[in-house]
């Protein structure tokens, strides 16, 4: 339908324990800041599994840089399986 209004949609960051399978905390948003102010309120972070988005590598680099990085099983198979995708969102 032309001229048809977008509804408005906000997504969020879910943190999760992935050795207890328990969900930690929910942020409001996807931004960099928020992540990196998340994780220096909470340190103790060794590993971070996350997707492809500059904001979560920003975030995790600002806000606990000796955490590793690796990429979550979901987009690990995405990177693999369309390798053509443009991964700098």
């Amino acid at each position: 339908m032309i001229g048809q209004a977008r509804k408005c949609q906000t997504y969020g960051t879910i943190l999760v324990d992935l050795e207890k399978h328990q969900p930690i905390d929910l942020l409001p948003d996807r931004l960099a800041s928020t992540l990196s102010e998340w994780l220096k309120k909470n340190p103790g972070v060794e590993i971070i599994s996350r997707d492809r988005a500059k904001a979560y590598k920003k975030g995790a680099d600002e806000g606990c840089p000796q955490a590793i990085q690796v990429a979550d099983r979901f987009h690990l198979l995405e990177n693999l399986t369309n390798p053509e995708r443009d991964r700098t969102q």
